[in-house]
């Protein structure tokens, strides 16, 4: 009793200081710059992107001020990348669009990382990953600012899954549903593990495994199968199959518009909350898997030794036939980097 008591007291006093920041920021602001996000209200991720506009109003002495949408209230995520592009939002944290380069399905090649550490080295600001995607969105007129930790990847299933910690083992029996701009990666990851899969937008999950449509779904990590998810998940395998990455992403023509000095700020509060972050995902993570053990979920997850045994038969046997998604380049680039 006493914690939910504390917890609204805190979040009052958070909404205070918001609203009081926001009337601030208003008044004193010389630039005011709009920021899109996937989640609600109440995600880590507003919390996060909160955070962000505080600390940047506190670096720019108050000459920007960053207003939050949350929810996807300018748009889904697809519209917003062009917009982002077109200079129409300036800032947004969510997923990259393969729509016009297909290789930044590297975001979410499978076992790219196994776990939060070599994620942190990768995926972080100035790591080999996140370098490789700043290059590639330069062009569209997009500047990546930092990586939103989101989590480690997982498959939420409707009812139990038989030897699940074995990748030879036949789960033909499960129709597990991949995003549609996901079949070049995670469909061969998924087949390589046995299961059956097929394609359905975000939106008809919940429904797809209420009315049998579907068994199961990948693409998410633990905090969608509690908020997005809860009611029809049997079963979540903590697969680590890809480090979830949602992008804190700056329209490259709102950064040349601001001062050298502004832009510096942004930059520079992007790479620490970005670390912080980093640092936060796991137990992030594990408070989720928990409250899906709390509602009667079975949780799956793997030692360090399974999951390597998961990553290695998913490069040897699928990750070839991922090759397209990325081109031989970045492929071979890849493959050099993980000794593969």
């Amino acid at each position: 009793m006493s914690y939910y008591i504390n917890r609204r007291s805190v979040l009052g006093a958070a909404a205070a200081l918001t609203l009081g920041f926001a009337t601030f920021a208003a008044s004193a602001a010389e630039t005011t710059l709009r920021l899109s996000h996937l989640s609600p209200p109440d995600s880590d991720m507003h919390a996060w992107a909160n955070k962000f506009a505080e600390r940047v109003a506190v670096e720019t002495d108050g000459r920007v001020e960053i207003r939050l949408f949350p929810a996807s209230q300018l748009g889904d995520w697809e519209e917003v990348y062009e917009l982002l592009s077109q200079g129409s939002v300036d800032l947004a944290i969510q997923s990259v669009s393969t729509k016009f380069d297909s290789r930044l399905a590297l975001t979410w090649f499978p076992y790219t990382a196994v776990d939060y550490d070599s994620a942190k080295e990768a995926w972080n600001t100035g790591g080999f990953l996140f370098n490789i995607v700043d290059d590639l969105v330069e062009p569209q007129q997009i500047k990546a600012l930092a990586p939103y930790a989101f989590g480690l990847g997982g498959v939420a299933v409707g009812q139990p899954v038989e030897d699940p910690k074995n990748p030879d083992a036949d789960h033909s029996d499960l129709k597990i549903r991949v995003w549609p701009s996901g079949v070049g990666t995670h469909k061969p990851l998924l087949e390589r593990l046995g299961y059956s899969t097929t394609t359905m937008p975000w939106a008809e999950l919940y429904t797809g495994v209420q009315t049998g449509v579907i068994d199961g779904m990948v693409g998410g990590v633990p905090e969608n199968a509690v908020r997005d998810w809860n009611g029809v998940v049997d079963t979540w395998l903590q697969l680590n199959d890809h480090f979830e990455i949602n992008w804190l992403l700056g329209s490259a023509l709102t950064m040349e518009n601001l001062s050298e000095e502004d832009a510096a700020a942004i930059s520079k509060v992007a790479t620490e909350l970005a670390t912080e972050r980093f640092d936060a995902v796991e137990a992030a993570d594990n408070r989720y898997l928990q409250q899906l053990r709390d509602s009667g979920v079975t949780v799956v997850t793997y030692s360090k030794d399974e999951i390597e045994a998961m990553a290695a038969a998913v490069r040897a046997d699928a990750w070839p036939l991922m090759k397209p998604e990325i081109g031989n380049e970045l492929y071979e680039l890849i493959q050099d980097h993980y000794g593969n």
